[in-house]
Formats: structure tokens, sequence, C-alpha cells
């Protein structure tokens, strides 16, 4: 079988060969250009990036664009996904395309997958309520839960989902937030 879960087995070794004989390969650089519109409505915009050492600008014709904004009672115009909100779903994005790669790599198959990602935040700090400082305005715990349909058994996938974490740049990045994560086969 060539093909598990989206990925080319083939193709994802001869990745890690290359980057096994020249670590060098490995090396990225991914960049984001926000640009503020008004209140607390931003827009990105991503497209190019590096991969060892050569940047990359035309495998993506055009930008993808991300919008933030806040909902009206946090004072936005509800334009986008609150900034936390994309933090939480890009954390989710990580985790469940590692899940899927990290499934292939060990050959087991996925046949669907939903992550629901929670973080708990006390906006007080933001508003520098009671008064700054006082209160973190970051996270402090996140969840994730895991709806997985697979022949697979429950220890292999608590494999590949401790795999997908522990090899998650985003998870990695945020390290300093608790973390918490449940399986659960559907």
């Amino acid at each position: 079988m060539s093909q598990l879960n989206g990925f080319d087995k083939q193709q994802m070794q001869e990745m890690v060969d290359a980057v096994r004989k020249q670590p060098q390969l490995a090396q990225a650089t991914l960049f984001a250009k926000v640009g503020w519109r008004s209140g607390f409505f931003t827009e990105a915009s991503v497209k190019d990036f590096t991969a060892g050492g050569v940047k990359n600008e035309t495998s993506r014709p055009k930008p993808f664009s991300i919008p933030q904004d806040h909902p009206p009672e946090l004072g936005g115009s509800n334009k986008g996904a609150t900034a936390g909100e994309l933090l939480l779903a890009t954390l989710g994005h990580c985790v469940s395309g590692g899940f899927a790669a990290s499934g292939a790599a060990l050959g087991v198959p996925i046949d669907s997958l939903n992550v629901e990602v929670e973080g708990d935040v006390d906006l007080q700090g933001m508003l520098g309520l009671p008064e700054p400082g006082a209160v973190r305005p970051g996270f402090k715990e996140f969840r994730i839960r895991y709806f997985v349909k697979s022949r697979a058994s429950r220890e292999e996938l608590e494999k590949v989902a401790k795999m997908a974490e522990d090899l998650s740049p985003v998870k990695d990045s945020l390290r300093a937030v608790k973390f918490s994560s449940r399986l659960i086969a559907v």
C-alpha cells in the first residue's frame, strides 16, 4: 500500500532519508504579514517560506488571507475569529495533520478524525484588570479531544496521538501552557 491516510509513504520516506543525510534541508522559515484594518480587525497574508535555505515564492500562486477580529461583545466588528480562537485552530490543525502523518508512518489507517480544541483564558488579563500584570493575559490550559474512527486498536491510536503531540511544532511552541488530551474512538 503506497498511500495511507492521504500520504504517499514512499515520498515521506524519501523526505526523511534526505533530511537524515542533510539535516540543513529541514531548516525552514515561515512568514506572515499582518495589516491592521480597523478596531480589532486585522488581516494576515501567508504565502512564501524558506526550506533548506531556499526561499519558495512559487509553490503558492497567491497568498492565503486570514481575517481576525473580535465579536461585538468584546469590542469587535465580527469580521473573523479572534486571535485566541485562531491559535486554538492552529494547534488543532497541527496535531490533526500530525495524527494522520504519524498514523501513516506507523502503518495505522485512519478512517476519520475530528479534533476539538479548548483553551481557558481570563479576559481580565488583556483588559489590565484588576491592575496590569495581576492576571496573565494568555491561555492557562489547552485540552484536545480526538474523535477517531479506525480499524486499529486503542493502544495503536494512543501511540499515534502521543507521536502527533510530541512532534507538533505548534504544541511545542506553546509548551508553557498546561496541555491534556483524550482519545475517543467512534
